[in-house]
């Protein structure tokens, strides 16, 4: 292994697709950046809030400087490191930067943290800081004169912080073979490290050899010098420990794991990843004696035969398929060994360790502590731990065999084992821990021990062994490194992987050629005889893999506080906003097991003040960690590494206080009292690998697949059916789709929008009918534990139609609903034997449960054959997490028969750490069979398979559920037509066609409820806000949206099902709560406020969503979940969030940052044209006092009024282009349907006139009863017919008013003119110039500039046939093409030129127009004799879109306005008084 992680330190974002209309990444430019830190210079600012926008700032340019790094980054200053590496920055300003950034972000559980009064005064620097952060990083854009004067008169001098004794964290700049430079994270300096032969403290005076860490550096790595001392100059750091990459944690199990007979090497480790989970007689007789020891330290006095039940009962499933335990002989043989475990451990733990210790109490011990230990870069979990003040004593059990000893060895003891190379390792790290980790003194330290409960005196001590752990140190650096690079850069090294490439030690001898090379062969020979498409599909699924579990770690590069890292990098502050943490609990209370109260099994923990489970990121059933900290002037901040921790589960919130599950019952209460008086306690989300482990194992399954699996999989051979299989049931409307997934005999897909009954009746009725077949079996799976409840809902509900019927439910009591409990395969089987636990789940025909609890007990399917698996929440389900299930065979035959996946690949996906250039798949073999990106899921892919040419799926494999029951028909016509194509119908239930009764209270809000059933309302942007994340003026509209619904549902209000909130971010739900406590109604404190992701799968009447977001870049997170499928843009996020209404649906936002967004702005419009959309003062909406209209639609229009206020000359020309074309079109029909579907489905499909018209779309028309695909032609007769007249008449009446100004310049140009029509559509501005201006001036030369062909088509036509031969006219594509050769021919004489731009800044970023105002600009300087206008047409909210005023504010110098108003003349002769007023600016040069 040769390679270095990090050879391609950037992605390849050439193929980059986020190009697409719905989801553009908002870059932030230097200039809006400016802008930001101009307003943290106000007057009137507080420091709090210039500190929040400067830090804002900060972290936005490095987050978006190193997007397109490859490198995994931890913490904030690797980033900076990186930027001011990766863009030159000058040594001094890298150093006012570091500066800025230590004051900005203090170091967590540091003193670093300035005062109120230090921050004041620093703030000049500390904006400097940032604006050269922005400077250097945006492009070098120039600093804007009025921040600049804001900056100090002089820099501060460099400090110099203290080096810790502890550690160090550094980042690499270079190396060679004796000495490492790397930059210091507290001051910012390059020192020298010595890691060769002159280093003896690390080499232990040439004993240990460091020199491999040569081969597995990179420029970017980041080290922990631990414990440093200085040569005799004061030079050079002589550390006597390195770590890699600490704050990835590498378990201790892991490596010492790595130390195998064979071999000492990383690759073991990757050989142990892919192997299927053990299930061997001697996994369960240790896990037994762990119970022994468990029972032996709680002093239970259980009798053994009571042991060996309790302990089948809760393995009953792994014992059954165990191999090893299917003869009676090997029952009787595990009998016999579990009985000398069990008298071992009562005699070792009982009688000796005690007799040992003279204050040893067992009330002392705790079982299965954890620890995290960012200094060592390790983790793990302890068997047994006994304190006593400062003394410690660790245990660390093993059931197995010690080393072996020679009968003739001297030192030969059947009854004493000698400890394991493994083993010892573990112990050794366990004392690592305790010395760097804890900072113990070996005199605290009373002994590691391990317990061999083989053997009678098998409890014996492990020696210190200094070059040991320094292989052991070695071992988890090379692991970091390794897990490192398979993430970045592949698992291709597996591909060339053999058992002799592994035996390192070159080992011979009968164990190696009789037991560990056949087993070696027999997992990686399905490697080499995989084909070509095999391999690459395993290895890319493995590097997904391996990089998700390296960002889980450390953190992903678009979320703050994401990776367990965070954990210790976080300050409590971040983590609080990020609802990551409980802290100041007390105890209140414990859960005994036993009724002496002496074994605690839970605990109650008080908060310190009330909470809101929802304001957090816990939920009941997440593991976390439990642990104390004191609450004193020296240490109030909680610290997780600082001590072990007490693993747990969540099983009851409330407002004041949190109960937890131990995973592991303590022996007594006096292991959470025995504390310091000042003692708090704390609560953060553990981080279990396990999860993760198990994929691996799964995706290596498939190699071994019957093959006509692995090519169903790989869409090597198209799935079977047989057409003349018939259906035995009756299912009413659903008897098309039980025939369909029934005659497909491998695979089904059902595609079920909101609220079509997917589970209810889908996953139901298919049900059903496989069991009127005989010896069918039926696997029920889902995604979520929730979706399985629901599930088991309706199994109950055939149970009580059917009482023969029964099912087993795979899971956890904790994460069962209590209601289901009893069908749990665990309650189901307790105190049966083995042969009538197997009897019972052969007997039963349905099982169910989560992919995750399958994957964990995949031993169910080598015991039981499944005729059908049905998976709902397919589409959330990764592809790896069903693989291993897909894969199951037993004798080379499939353990599942088929499979029919129920989804919505248009609702929310799996959650996944990396973005979407990380988990691009780019080899074009898994191209090929649609496998474009690893974060799809097995649904998304299978579908695209089945996609047809006209735009529809196979009907042989795919139904599509079409009738929904949940939304009222107004608020599910927005997501039909943007995001289902117009497929869906209601059903139409009662809800769903109410009318709209309006009430008139005095308070306007409810009129709005009862008048429109979907309505946006317009929230203005806080003036001051301390995070971008919660956004008080829309927190208060809420809340008085929520009482409105309150008192408009009088007293049928059902905090479970009334009304609902979803906000993007947590830090808003604590913020809308409060607003709503204020009213002082209880039951409105219980209403659900979450965030999209939590309300999936749930239903409100009345759902509010909040928007909050208040700077451009949030747009990315709202966007975050965005495709494109024929030609519509799909956001899931937004779909999900509207479809959780019933009756009505509210969105409140801020319409000028939501008009950046295509789908955004769509919505508006929508609303718009319904006469939903309220344009209100935040105060006067909360008070109800604002005007409610009767509606009226916006865009309705007739053939006959389209000519209405045309020339003669445009109006024939429109009537031949687009009128009769259109009249002309088969799929029209009259006034209602044009081109086949009706103004609302059209005004859609054309994004209300901000598609960018050059892509086909695919729109269902119910008039038709056929799927269209709409060329871009026809998409710009749409627009023409709905939109360009009424454009037409507001630049006509624009024009009209100013065309003597015009006139009068052009005279003076010699009536030259150049007219520049930027984003020009079909010349709508054009023909409206050409008809004033055109019979006065013979010399117009217009350029219509546009990136759509068809467009520049239509505008041709129209306008060429509305001038004649009265006007040149050329069309380009952009504006760059009007090159310099190009003006530099206008300029010979002078001209004058107008630039028009119409209602085009909402539809292009900031960094478009920056680029565009960049060039004008030049163009103006180079040119200065013409004289140059601008005339800007758009709507009021883009006006202060961001593009817009970037675009101006670098104008500004160059010209002066001569006009900006809203206009007062648009739209009079529509006499529409809901139709909004343009506005227009016109400029002139100076």
């Amino acid at each position: 292994m040769q390679t270095k992680p990090y050879t391609k330190r950037k992605i390849d974002n050439s193929e980059r697709v986020n190009a697409s209309i719905g989801k553009s990444i908002v870059v932030d430019s230097a200039s809006s950046l400016y802008m930001q830190l101009k307003e943290s210079c106000a007057d009137d600012m507080t420091e709090e809030e210039r500190y929040a926008i400067l830090k804002q700032v900060f972290r936005r340019a490095v987050d978006q400087a190193v997007l397109d790094c490859q490198i995994a980054f931890v913490g904030l200053f690797a980033k900076v490191d990186y930027c001011i590496k990766e863009y030159n920055i000058p040594s001094n300003i890298a150093n006012l930067i570091q500066l800025g950034r230590k004051d900005l972000f203090p170091r967590p559980n540091s003193d670093q943290e300035l005062s109120a009064e230090e921050l004041s005064k620093l703030f000049p620097h500390n904006l400097k800081a940032t604006t050269l952060l922005v400077y250097h990083v945006c492009g070098k854009e120039e600093i804007p004169e009025q921040l600049k004067a804001c900056f100090p008169r002089a820099d501060r001098k460099k400090t110099w912080g203290r080096y810790s004794e502890k550690v160090l964290r550094v980042v690499v700049e270079r190396w060679d073979d004796e000495y490492i430079w790397a930059t210091e994270e507290e001051n910012n300096n390059t020192l020298q490290i010595s890691y060769g032969k002159s280093n003896h403290i690390l080499t232990l005076e040439g004993k240990s050899d460091w020199s491999y860490l040569k081969t597995t550096l990179w420029e970017g790595a980041r080290l922990n010098l631990v414990r440093i001392r200085m040569d005799e100059r004061g030079e050079i750091c002589l550390p006597e420990l390195i770590i890699l990459e600490p704050d990835y944690l590498i378990n201790i199990t892991t490596i010492s794991s790595c130390f195998e007979s064979y071999a000492e090497s990383p690759f073991v480790n990757l050989v142990n990843k892919i192997k299927p989970n053990p299930n061997t007689l001697p996994i369960h007789l240790g896990n037994l004696s762990g119970q022994f020891l468990d029972d032996v330290v709680h002093d239970r006095n259980i009798a053994f035969s009571d042991s060996i039940k309790e302990f089948v009962s809760r393995n009953i499933m792994s014992i059954i398929s165990c191999p090893g335990l299917e003869l009676p002989k090997d029952r009787i043989r595990f009998t016999q060994d579990a009985q000398i475990q069990k008298r071992n451990i009562s005699h070792l733990i009982g009688v000796s360790l005690p007799q040992s210790i003279k204050d040893y109490n067992r009330k002392g011990v705790v079982l299965e502590p954890s620890f995290f230990s960012e200094v060592l870069g390790i983790q793990g979990r302890l068997d047994f731990l006994w304190q006593k003040d400062k003394d410690i004593i660790i245990i660390e059990q093993k059931s197995g065999k010690g080393d072996f000893v020679p009968y003739t060895s001297p030192s030969y003891n059947p009854n004493i084992p000698k400890v394991r190379e493994p083993h010892w390792v573990q112990a050794l790290l366990y004392g690592a821990l305790l010395t760097y980790g804890y900072d113990k003194y070996p005199s605290e330290i009373r002994g590691i021990m391990l317990l061999y409960s083989k053997y009678s005196e098998g409890l014996v001590s492990s020696p210190n062994a200094p070059q040991l752990l320094h292989r052991a140190i070695r071992m988890r650096n090379l692991l970091a490194w390794s897990e490192i690079l398979y993430a970045k850069e592949g698992l291709d090294i597996l591909t060339s992987l053999t058992p002799d490439m592994l035996n390192k030690k070159k080992v011979t001898g009968r164990l190696w050629e009789d037991y560990i090379r056949p087993q070696l062969s027999e997992l990686l020979s399905p490697i080499a005889s995989a084909s070509k498409l095999e391999r690459l599909y395993y290895l890319r699924f493995l590097r997904f893999l391996e990089n998700e579990q390296l960002l889980a770690k450390v953190g992903n590069k678009t979320k703050e506080d994401s990776g367990f890292a965070s954990t210790w990098n976080d300050t409590l502050e971040d983590k609080k906003a990020a609802g990551n943490i409980y802290d100041k609990l007390h105890i209140a209370g414990y859960d005994f097991e036993d009724k002496q109260e002496t074994s605690v099994s839970g605990i109650k923990l008080r908060f310190d003040e009330p909470q809101s489970a929802d304001t957090t990121n816990f939920r009941i059933g997440d593991i976390v960690m439990l642990y104390p900290y004191n609450y004193n002037k020296d240490t109030k901040v909680p610290d997780a590494c600082a001590q072990m921790v007490h693993r747990a589960t969540i099983i009851d919130m409330r407002n004041d206080s949190i109960e937890l599950r131990l995973r592991c019952s303590q022996t007594d209460k006096t292991a959470f009292e025995n504390k310091p008086d000042d003692t708090l306690w704390a609560i953060e989300h553990d981080m279990l690998e396990s999860m993760t482990g198990s994929l691996y194992s799964a995706m290596h399954s498939f190699l071994s697949a019957p093959k006509e699996r692995r090519d169903l999989i790989l869409l090597q051979r198209q799935p079977e059916t047989d057409p003349t299989i018939r259906r035995k049931g009756e299912y009413g409307n659903f008897n098309t789709l039980v025939d369909r997934a029934k005659q497909a005999r491998d695979l089904f897909l059902i595609i079920g929008p909101p609220g079509t009954g997917k589970t209810s009746y889908g996953l139901v009725n298919l049900l059903k009918e496989e069991l009127l077949e005989e010896d069918t079996n039926v696997l029920l799976l889902s995604y979520t534990n929730r979706a399985v409840d629901e599930i088991c809902s309706k199994l109950v509900e055939l149970k009580g139609e059917d009482p023969d019927f029964d099912f087993v439910r795979i899971g956890s009591e904790l994460s069962c609903s209590k209601e289901y409990r009893q069908y749990l395969l665990s309650n189901k089987l307790k105190f049966q034997d083995l042969d009538s636990g197997r009897k019972t789940i052969r007997s039963t025909r349905v099982f169910c449960g989560t992919t995750a609890a399958l994957n964990a007990n995949v031993s169910l399917l080598q015991i039981k054959h499944f005729s059908l698996a049905i998976v709902d929440e397919s589409s959330q389900i990764l592809e790896p997490h069903l693989i291993g299930l897909l894969s199951a065979q037993k004798d080379n035959l499939c353990r599942i028969d088929k499979f029919v996946l129920i989804g919505d690949h248009k609702q929310l996906p799996a959650v996944v750490q990396q973005t979407p250039e990380e988990s691009a798949v780019t080899e074009p073999e898994l191209c090929d069979i649609h496998l474009s990106d690893c974060r799809l899921s097995l649904f998304e892919r299978l579908l695209a398979h089945f996609k047809t040419g006209r735009g529809d799926y196979d009907d042989r494999f795919v139904y599509m559920l079409t009738k929904q029951g949940r939304m009222h028909r107004d608020i599910a016509e927005f997501p039909n037509y943007a995001f289902y194509g117009n497929r869906l119908d209601i059903v139409p239930l009662d809800h769903q066609i109410l009318p709209n009764v309006r009430k008139d209270t005095g308070n306007s809000i409810i009129t709005m409820l009862t008048t429109r059933r979907i309505a946006f309302v317009t929230a203005e942007p806080p003036k001051r806000s301390l995070s971008a994340k919660t956004n008080s003026v829309e927190a208060r509209m809420i809340a008085a949206t929520v009482r409105a619904v309150y008192e408009l549902a009088s007293g049928c209000f059902d905090t479970e099902k009334t009304v609902g909130v979803i906000v993007p971010y947590r830090n808003q739900i604590s913020t809308v709560r409060n607003e709503i406590d204020k009213f002082g109604i209880p039951c409105l404190h219980d209403i659900t406020i979450d965030t999209v992701e939590r309300y999936q799968g749930s239903q409100r009447d009345y759902i509010i969503y909040g928007f909050t977001i208040q700077q451009p870049y949030q747009l990315n997170f709202l966007t975050s979940n965005v495709f494109e499928e024929d030609g519509l843009v799909i956001d899931r996020k937004l779909n999900v969030a509207m479809t959780r209404a019933r009756l009505n649906l509210i969105l409140i936002g801020n319409p000028v940052l939501l008009n950046e967004n295509f789908t955004f702005y769509k919505l508006m419009e929508f609303v718009r044209s319904k006469g939903g959309y309220f344009d209100v003062a935040p105060d006067d909406y909360c008070k109800g006092n604002f005007e409610v209209s009767e509606t009226v639609d916006a865009y309705e229009t007739t053939m006959a009024e389209e000519t209405s206020g045309m020339s003669s000359r445009f109006a024939a020309a429109f009537s031949k282009h687009v009128v009769d074309a259109i009249k002309k079109d088969l799929r029209t029909r009259g006034h209602e349907i044009i081109l086949g579907n009706t103004t609302d489905a059209n005004m859609s499909l054309i994004n209300y006139g901000r598609s960018d018209f050059s892509n086909d779309s695919s729109l269902f028309s119910t008039e038709l009863n056929a799927n269209l695909i709409m060329n871009a032609d026809d998409q710009v007769l749409l627009y023409c017919h709905y939109i360009m007249q009424r454009y037409y008449r507001s630049a006509k009446r624009l024009y009209q008013s100013y065309s003597n100004w015009l006139s009068a310049m052009a005279k003076n140009m010699s009536g030259r003119i150049r007219f520049i029509d930027i984003g020009c559509g079909p010349a709508t501005c054009g023909i409206a110039f050409a008809e004033q201006m055109a019979g006065l001036f013979p010399d117009i030369h217009y350029t219509g500039i546009d990136i759509s062909a068809a467009m520049k088509a239509m505008a041709e036509k129209l306008l060429g046939e509305t001038t004649g031969d009265r006007m040149l006219m050329d069309f380009k594509t952009s504006f760059m093409e009007l090159d310099d050769s190009y003006w530099t021919s206008v300029s010979e004489v002078p001209n004058l030129v107008v630039f028009n731009m119409s209602y085009f800044f909402s539809n292009v970023d900031c960094t478009f127009t920056e680029n565009l105002a960049d060039r004008i600009v030049s163009v103006m300087r180079k040119h200065p004799l013409n004289r140059y206008v601008f005339i800007i047409l758009h709507s009021d909210h883009d006006t202060k879109i961001r593009s817009f005023l970037v675009f101006k504010s670098m104008l500004e110098q160059y010209v002066e306005t001569i006009k900006a108003e809203r206009s007062t003349f648009c739209y009079e002769q529509e006499e529409n008084p809901n139709t909004p007023p343009f506005c227009y600016e016109i400029w002139k040069s100076k």
